[in-house]
Parts: C-alpha cells; structure tokens; sequence
C-alpha cells in the first residue's frame, strides 16, 4: 500500500506539474486542442480516444463504488473533465479511509 501511495503522490505532482508548463506554454483552452487532437484522426486520435473511453470508465466505477448519490455524480464529472488531477489524489484519500483494506477501497460503500 505504502508503493501505491507514493505513487498516487508522484503521479498527482507530475500531473499539476504538467498541466501548469501547458497552460503557461498554451493557454486554458485545452477543450479547441483536444477536439482538433480527435478529429485529426491518427495516432494522437487513437491515444485521446482511447484516454476518453477510460475516463468515462473509471468515472462510472467511482460514481458506483460512492453509491450513485449527487456526491458521487460531481466525483465522476470531476474525474471526466480533470482526469489524474482529481483521480489520483482520490484514490489516495480513499487508500486512507479504508485503512489500506483493498476490499474496501475498490468496493466503497458497495463492501
């Protein structure tokens, strides 16, 4: 647990890290790059695509294991629209909450 933990750490740094560079390098509109991104329709599509279907799924497991109450339909918008910048430090809190019990973390309230 303590691997996941550092992990999820490193990963939620890495990402506020990154997305300060592309916002600072880019701009806030990242909604115009990623539709150009899709529609282009080569690797880079392939990739975003694959990454949206991903989003949508994770975020249905959180919605889910929360219970399906609003809490947990604004947790799944925020993992859709945020990604790794809400999930990871999500799952870290939720690691915390269950006292590392994998059952629970994965289950939530359905344990």
């Amino acid at each position: 647990m303590t691997t996941l933990r550092l992990f999820l750490i490193a990963s939620t740094l890495g990402i506020y890290a990154s997305t300060v560079i592309a916002i600072a390098g880019h701009g806030w509109l990242w909604p115009v790059v990623a539709f150009n991104d899709l529609t282009a329709l080569n690797w880079r599509s392939q990739f975003d695509f694959d990454f949206i279907i991903y989003l949508l799924l994770s975020s249905t497991w959180i919605v889910w294991r929360e219970g399906a109450t609003a809490k947990a339909y604004v947790y799944g918008f925020l993992n859709v629209f945020l990604g790794g910048m809400f999930g990871f430090p999500y799952l870290l809190v939720e690691s915390y909450r269950a006292n590392g019990d994998i059952r629970k973390i994965l289950l939530g309230t359905n344990a």
